[in-house]
């Protein structure tokens, strides 16, 4: 069984990069990420706000996971909530989308609130601090890649 049975991922600014109304950049290390997930055997549920009206922004956003090799299971819906029979619901009484884990790039730990202080004194801090790990990551990603490759060549005795 893996750890978590369903996974939440949103799209814009998480499994991509924000480029709103386009499909940004692939944000590499989380799709890799969700990927990994769901080769364990967790369940991918694409949750956006994108929705398909004059342009099909949500057929877009499932073709972008489609081309990175991101198995979803369901889009934008509620797969159940397992423990809902126990209290006398059916799964489909809860409007959010039920899962285990949730990836989303607007989000904030609730702990992180208990430690530290109210949303709106950490809240910028945290999407300033995310702005350089991403520009870290954007940067570092590529001449790490080649590197990893050399030396992968070299270990096998090639050049």
């Amino acid at each position: 069984m893996p750890k978590y049975e369903f996974v939440a991922v949103d799209f814009d600014g998480t499994l991509c990069a924000d480029a709103f109304p386009e499909v940004g950049e692939p944000r590499a290390l989380v799709v890799d990420y969700v990927k990994r997930l769901a080769a364990e055997g967790s369940k991918i549920i694409l949750y956006t706000s994108r929705e398909n009206g004059t342009r099909p922004l949500l057929d877009e956003a499932v073709a972008f996971c489609k081309a990175q090799g991101i198995p979803l299971y369901a889009v934008n819906e509620n797969p159940g909530n397992p423990h809902a029979a126990k209290n006398g619901l059916k799964h489909s009484d809860g409007r959010k989308v039920f899962a285990d884990l949730y990836i989303d790039n607007k989000a904030v730990n609730p702990l992180a609130i208990e430690a530290f202080g109210a949303v709106e004194i950490i809240a910028p801090e945290v999407q300033r601090i995310s702005a350089v790990l991403g520009q870290v990551v954007e940067t570092l990603t590529p001449p790490l890649w080649r590197i990893a490759v050399y030396t992968r060549a070299v270990m096998r005795g090639g050049r």
